[in-house]
C-alpha cells in the first residue's frame, strides 16, 4: 500500500465516524444587533441518538459559534449555547430545554421542530460589522454523553470555563458532531 492510499483511506475513515455538514449549509440573517441562523438538513435527533432518546435518556448538545471579519484568521465572537432534548414515550414527541443564556424551552416538537428550534435560540452578537466587510460563522454541536464526560455532572451548573474545556477537545470517535458553516458572507448581503 502506498502513503497515498494509505492517507486516503485514513480521511475516508475519518469522514465515515464523524458526520459533518457540507460548508455553505448555515443561513445567517440580522435581527437588530444579532445574527441568528437556519440550517434545514441538520437534524439532531438521528440514530443513534433516537435510540437513545427513546430509551428514556436524555440527550445533552453543545453549540459553539464563532465569527471571523476581514480575514478567516481574525475571530471576532464566539457564543455558547447547551440544550437537552428528551422524548416522550407517550405522546411521541420531543422536548427541548436551553441551560445557557437560552433558559426556556418547547414541548410537543417533531424531529425537524429540535433542531430549528435549537437553532432559533442560537444568535451572536454583530461586532459591527462594516457593510462591505467579509465574515464567516461556524457552528459546531457535540452531543454529550455525562456519563461518559464529567465536566457536564458538575454541581456548579454550566459555566463558560466547562463549555470552552468541552468545545476544545478533540470530538472521540463515537461522539455525534455536527460542522456548520456559512461561507464567507458581507453584511449588506445578509437579510434581516
Amino acid at each position: 500500500m502506498t502513503l497515498r492510499q494509505s492517507a486516503a483511506q485514513s480521511s475516508l475513515l475519518v469522514l465515515a465516524l464523524v458526520p459533518v455538514l457540507c460548508a455553505d449549509s448555515l443561513s445567517v440573517r440580522f435581527r437588530g444587533d444579532q445574527l441568528f441562523f437556519s440550517a434545514p438538513k441538520l437534524d439532531l435527533t438521528r440514530e443513534p441518538l433516537l435510540a437513545r432518546l427513546r430509551n428514556g435518556a436524555p440527550v445533552t448538545y453543545d453549540f459553539h459559534l464563532a465569527l471571523w471579519s476581514g480575514v478567516k484568521t481574525n475571530l471576532r465572537r464566539r457564543s455558547f449555547e447547551r440544550f437537552v432534548v428528551s422524548y416522550d414515550l407517550w405522546e411521541e414527541k420531543f422536548a427541548v430545554r436551553g441551560l445557557g443564556k437560552a433558559r426556556s424551552g418547547a414541548i410537543q416538537l417533531d424531529a425537524a421542530g429540535v433542531s430549528r428550534w435549537c437553532l432559533e435560540n442560537v444568535s451572536i452578537v454583530s461586532p459591527g460589522l462594516a457593510p462591505d466587510e467579509p465574515f464567516w460563522v461556524r457552528l459546531e454541536i457535540r452531543a454529550a454523553d455525562p456519563r461518559k464526560d464529567p465536566a457536564l455532572l458538575d454541581p456548579r451548573g454550566i459555566n463558560l470555563a466547562n463549555l470552552v474545556d468541552l468545545l476544545s477537545r478533540p470530538s472521540r470517535g463515537d461522539q455525534q458532531r455536527w460542522v456548520l458553516e456559512s461561507g464567507q458572507l458581507r453584511a449588506r448581503e445578509v437579510t434581516p
